[in-house]
């Protein structure tokens, strides 16, 4: 007995007819065109120019760096009238815990928070503000404030 076998047609590849190829390139150019117009309307949003100058303030002046994960947490502790533990800023940050003990680690380090252990309980480690910390949130209020909230005009 013989099978039959079904062939799937063979599709070739057409050309691009030239009226097609400036079309399909009118259609891009319009999308990346409207990319860019969305992008620089972003860009000029205050905030966002404010968000900027802070951090190339911050990336400009002497001392050390701190990631935006660093920073997000520092500034969690800072801004929140709440005692932090590990693990509340692990559950608000959506990050592990094993992840915050290390953002901790470096914010210890540059003396920025302290651990404390919780007197009631203690398993839970409360994460507390420092002199330094202090003055250096105030810093950052103040070069934040310091910011003109319109973008500045390009140089190059």
């Amino acid at each position: 007995m013989m099978h039959k076998t079904a062939l799937a047609p063979v599709l070739t590849p057409q050309p691009m007819s030239q009226a097609d190829a400036t079309d399909t390139m009118r259609l891009e150019d319009a999308a990346s065109l409207d990319t860019v117009r969305n992008t620089q309307a972003l860009a000029a949003d205050p905030r966002m120019v404010v968000l900027r100058g802070t951090l190339l303030a911050l990336v400009r002046r002497d001392g050390r760096d701190l990631t935006a994960r660093q920073l997000t947490a520092f500034l969690t502790v800072y801004m929140d009238d709440i005692t932090h533990t590990v693990s509340s800023l692990a559950e608000l940050l959506h990050i592990s815990r094993p992840g915050v003990t290390r953002i901790m680690d470096r914010l210890v380090q540059f003396d920025l928070v302290a651990r404390e252990e919780d007197r009631e309980d203690r398993r839970r480690v409360l994460v507390r503000r420092t002199t330094r910390g202090a003055a250096f949130f105030r810093e950052l209020v103040g070069i934040s404030r310091s910011v003109p909230a319109e973008p500045e005009p390009a140089t190059v």
